[in-house]
């Protein structure tokens, strides 16, 4: 399900852990990556893929973290660690939702 919301040839979906994917789309503009985050969280919304365990939804649902490299990281673990953070922060933001890197500043930047 994951793949079918890629566009190109280049995009890939990769397990990243027990419960957790990598998705890579090169040369994508934040915006890009958020459409592409929406649609896999509606087409799980579609699916309805029952889930008797979830505290979210009776439905397997997704939390996304997003990161690209506007927000400066200077190698790919650095990539991979922002895009952590963000999905953490989605996570404690209520699950089934997307957030960004660009969230995370934004919220610290309040509470400065």
């Amino acid at each position: 399900m994951l793949k079918q919301q890629l566009r190109r040839p280049a995009d890939l979906v990769a397990r990243y852990g027990g419960e957790e994917f990598v998705i890579l789309l090169p040369n994508t503009e934040l915006a890009g990556a958020e459409k592409i985050a929406s649609d896999i969280i509606h087409a799980l919304e579609q699916a309805a893929l029952e889930h008797a365990y979830s505290s979210v939804k009776p439905y397997v649902t997704a939390s996304i973290g997003i990161s690209t490299s506007a927000f400066s990281p200077n190698s790919s673990q650095a990539l991979l660690s922002q895009a952590d953070k963000a999905l953490y922060f989605a996570k404690s933001n209520g699950r089934n939702r997307y957030a960004t890197f660009a969230d995370i500043e934004a919220e610290t930047a309040k509470q400065a």
